[in-house]
Formats: C-alpha cells, structure tokens, sequence
C-alpha cells in the first residue's frame, strides 16, 4: 500500500474513541480523537502520554453519574497539572501534543477547556 493510500485511509477512520470505562486508559497513537466519557458513579480515567508533536485529543462528558478524575502523567499544560475532573455533561477538553523541555517527551497542551472542568 502506498504512502499516499495509508494516509488517505487513516484520515477517513473514525475519530470516536471508545471509552473504556472506570480505570481505563484513554489511548491517542493516530491523528487525534475525541472520548466521550459516561460514568456510573466516581471514576478515573488515564490520558496516555502523546507519542509525538501535533495529535489532537478531545475529551468530553458525555453522560454524568458521578465526577471523571483524568490523569495525564506528563502534565495538561505549562502549570505543570496533571488532573483534570469532569463534573457535568458537556464538560470538555480539547487538547494538542506538544514536546517537553526534555527531547523526545511529549505532553498535552490544552486549547479549550469548556464547562467547569477543574485541574490540579
């Protein structure tokens, strides 16, 4: 398959990611994606750390029974936090890939917070 074939046909893949529900891990290893989230009470998610410069994350509640505590390891933004709670339906992040100070370690930079999603 050429170059050009692969790129066309990820480009035309979905980009609703599957949540895998409480203590999942939120994986995002191609051009980006959105996870809605649905929660059955209290519960936690863990933002893989990017694998590269420039993917595209979005994160989003989609139905709330009960706060989503999302971890990412290698920080949300330059403060430096690392969680985020997502608190009501239609709390969002949308978030892009950048590299860290240290070559070759990569983080999420967040674009849009909407809703009250509260980091730390």
């Amino acid at each position: 398959m050429s170059g050009h074939r692969a790129a066309h046909d990820l480009a035309k893949a979905p980009l609703q990611l599957l949540d895998g529900g409480d203590a999942s891990i939120i994986g995002i290893d191609r051009f980006g994606g959105i996870v809605e989230l649905e929660t059955a009470g209290t519960e936690t998610r863990t933002l893989a750390d990017p694998v590269g410069s420039g993917l595209r994350a979005t994160v989003r509640m989609r139905v709330d029974n009960g706060n989503c505590t999302v971890t990412a390891a290698n920080g949300l933004n330059v403060a430096g936090n690392t969680t985020a709670v997502f608190a009501d339906v239609g709390d969002l992040l949308d978030m892009i890939s950048v590299e860290t100070a240290t070559a070759g370690v990569y983080r999420w930079e967040i674009l849009v917070n909407t809703g009250s999603v509260a980091l730390s």
